[in-house]
């Protein structure tokens, strides 16, 4: 980036910051211009032949230098060690399939090979989440002008079969009698039984339940912010949302009434009690502690067994609102929003829904189609 200064009359001199390609911060600099325009032509002129260079560089380096480097760069220490540890993974992943491969020597017949190499031994969804790991370093390098096309665009993800995607979901019966046992057998002090109702009805994470603070919920604007999430494995207080997507998303009145009972009795409960409450937590025990995600599903397990319905975690109750969703018709736009996830993760966890919703509205397509004649 180039900045200017004037050093005396007629006399204009340009300072260019860069970097090499260590990483090092260095200068360029010249004086004499006798105004700041002719300094800032050819400054402008200089930053770009820097770019073009580092470029040229970068190009020549390995891939699996090129991935080593942006981990760190723009991964690593980021987000969780969980994160973290998916990344090295990774990496192992590109140091044994793109071994002295450079950075201008990949194509696209390389990035499909390495999908269907990885393929062979691992399950769709597995595949699925090591390529985003891959596939975004090499967009940025796209993006950065180091490789000239994207070399994972159009790539076609395949895998073993995991579990069956119905398995993932609880059936509309299922989910009825769960919600009623919930509603049944809870008494305020149940804390885990609201949770599981907000997320029943959200599709949120169970650490972003966990993180809610009295100040998200807006009663009058039937809303709830979702800006944060509880770090339950590593630092146990807030960090950013997965993929640092926030949202504000709308409460059905149901939901908003068993909520409301739900506050006023912790707030009550907080003025009584000689424990402090210093995140302001909604959902917490007696001594404001956030439940653990085990104690959640253990909650969770004992009111299917209750029931006599298959045992499902809290993660099958956000793909179960999801779904419910998408086969009564919203937008796979909404959807993702509502779940802070993107549309194109929606299409490939979701795709036996879509599917059902497309062999629904076949007839309708073509009586459609059929009266433009």
């Amino acid at each position: 980036m180039a900045s200017y200064r004037k050093l005396g009359k007629d006399n204009w001199q340009y300072i260019v910051d860069y970097k090499d390609e260590s990483g090092k911060r260095k200068f360029k600099t010249k004086s004499g211009f006798r105004t700041k325009s002719a300094a800032k032509e050819i400054a402008e002129e200089l930053e770009i032949t820097l770019k073009k260079n580092k470029n040229i560089i970068n190009r020549d380096m390995l891939f699996t230098d090129y991935y080593e480097k942006w981990i760190h760069t723009h991964k690593l220490g980021r987000y969780s060690k969980s994160t973290d540890t998916a990344y090295r993974t990774a990496k192992k992943l590109v140091n044994e399939h793109f071994r002295g491969l450079k950075l201008s020597d990949l194509t696209m017949d390389h990035y499909q090979i390495f999908i269907n190499d990885i393929s062979k031994t691992r399950a769709l969804e597995t595949v699925r989440k090591n390529h985003q790991k891959v596939s975004s370093a090499l967009r940025h390098a796209w993006h950065s002008g180091i490789i000239p096309i994207d070399v994972t665009y159009n790539v076609k993800l395949s895998g073993l079969p995991g579990k069956s995607p119905a398995d993932k979901f609880m059936e509309e019966e299922e989910l009825n009698k769960f919600i009623e046992e919930l509603k049944k057998s809870s008494n305020l002090t149940w804390t885990s039984h609201y949770m599981l109702i907000l997320q029943s009805s959200t599709g949120m994470r169970i650490a972003e339940v966990m993180a809610i603070t009295f100040d998200d919920i807006d009663f009058k604007n039937e809303t709830l912010r979702i800006n944060k999430s509880w770090d339950y494995k590593d630092t146990r207080t807030f960090k950013d949302t997965k993929n640092g997507v926030h949202r504000t998303i709308d409460l059905d009145r149901p939901t908003l009434a068993w909520l409301k009972e739900y506050v006023i009795f912790q707030k009550e409960r907080m003025l009584s009690s000689r424990f402090d409450n210093p995140k302001n937590l909604l959902f917490t025990n007696k001594y404001f502690e956030p439940l653990t995600v085990d104690g959640v599903n253990e909650t969770m397990k004992s009111v299917c067994v209750r029931i006599g319905i298959g045992t499902y975690t809290t993660h099958h109750l956000r793909h179960t609102h999801a779904s419910k969703l998408l086969s009564g018709g919203v937008d796979i736009e909404i959807v993702a929003e509502r779940l802070g996830d993107t549309s194109q993760t929606i299409q490939e966890v979701y795709a036996h829904v879509l599917q059902g919703q497309r062999d629904r509205n076949k007839d309708l397509v073509k009586k459609i189609s059929a009266s433009i004649h």
